[in-house]
């Protein structure tokens, strides 16, 4: 069911009914997609963090069967977190999300959340190295030119080291996938005496700087193609009130010089926080608002829905946001 945002944060795109046209993708033996005209408008899901314990277990399969039933959908947007921070990171999980990913009736796009590599090192998690568990996370889910889902997109990867880092055109926008996690992007964190409690300096150091290459490069594989909108998407909430951001400053900095720079509309989708939130986060110099960026945070956790972006190129806006709530996955409400 498409209902209508009833509130959104000052500044968000408007929100309408009504559905698109639905586009065509190729299929896996094929090698391809048929990618939509340029001028053409569609819509894409954006989900993440999900399924979160043994209740998101029973919900996330309903969130997926209304997506395949909605045939005005292109693809969709994974956004990070296949379980839920305190669950072990076990092969059983990443087996569940295989499972999970190839019911997709149409493509799935998946960048890596924290719960399945950053915070694996946790006990509750059963004390995994963060490290082998992405290398898993990028055999498993990263280790050919295509996305996960029952029919396919081929993707670029950035490289061998970084294969989760994804790029792909589809009509007039162009698509970014960068692995930035939440738990302030696997960071070095220290307690009041300076020891060290998290985080990885070399990994973080080395993926930082691939993932502002790849930002750069993917900027400027949408000018060159002429694309009327980039969409971002990444795991990390990186305007986060509770937890440590301070490493995700080089990556703001950058989009905002990227942004500024750019003549189309940029949207960042993200997940983390776990409730859906529509904004501009992002400032100049100034602290002024950057008015062609727009942030979408998804549903996740225990809110196990979904959210749509229409994509109609002759908009000047680009984006139109569609919420959608699994009436299912509805809890029994208590009147205060």
């Amino acid at each position: 069911m498409r209902r209508s945002l009833v509130t959104v944060a000052a500044g968000a795109v408007l929100v309408l009914g009504g559905a698109s046209a639905a586009a065509g993708v190729g299929s896996p033996s094929a090698g391809s997609v048929s990618h939509v005209g340029r001028g053409d408008d569609y819509e894409i899901a954006l989900i993440g963090d999900m399924p979160y314990g043994d209740s998101g277990r029973t919900r996330f399969p309903r969130v997926i069967n209304e997506i395949n039933a909605d045939r005005s959908i292109s693809f969709t947007v994974f956004d990070g977190d296949i379980k839920n921070g305190s669950e072990r990171c076990d092969q059983g999980q990443y087996d569940l999300a295989a499972k999970n990913f190839g019911s997709f009736q149409r493509p799935v796009i998946y960048v890596p959340g924290d719960n399945e590599w950053t915070d694996c090192d946790r006990a509750s998690n059963g004390s995994y190295n963060p490290s082998e568990r992405l290398a898993l996370v990028r055999r498993m889910f990263a280790s050919t030119p295509y996305s996960l889902g029952q029919r396919k997109l081929r993707l670029t990867r950035q490289s061998a080291d970084f294969p989760e880092n994804v790029r792909w055109q589809y009509g007039a926008v162009t698509y970014l996938g960068l692995n930035i996690t939440g738990s302030d992007n696997n960071a070095p964190q220290f307690d009041s005496s300076g020891k060290q409690t998290d985080g990885d300096l070399a990994e973080y150091t080395a993926r930082n700087a691939a993932n502002l290459d790849w930002l750069d490069r993917g900027f400027a594989a949408a000018e060159a193609a002429e694309s009327k909108a980039i969409v971002i998407d990444i795991q990390a909430d990186m305007w986060a009130a509770s937890d440590p951001t301070a490493h995700f400053a080089d990556t703001k900095r950058e989009l905002a010089q990227l942004t500024i720079g750019f003549p189309g509309q940029v949207l960042l989708v993200n997940g983390d926080s776990h409730f859906l939130q529509i904004d501009k986060p992002l400032k100049d110099a100034k602290d002024a608002t950057i008015e062609n960026f727009t942030r979408v945070q998804t549903f996740g956790s225990d809110q196990n829905h979904w959210v749509s972006a229409q994509i109609d190129p002759s908009d000047p806006q680009v984006f139109t946001f569609h919420q959608h709530i699994v009436k299912a996955n509805e809890p029994a409400y208590v009147s205060p």
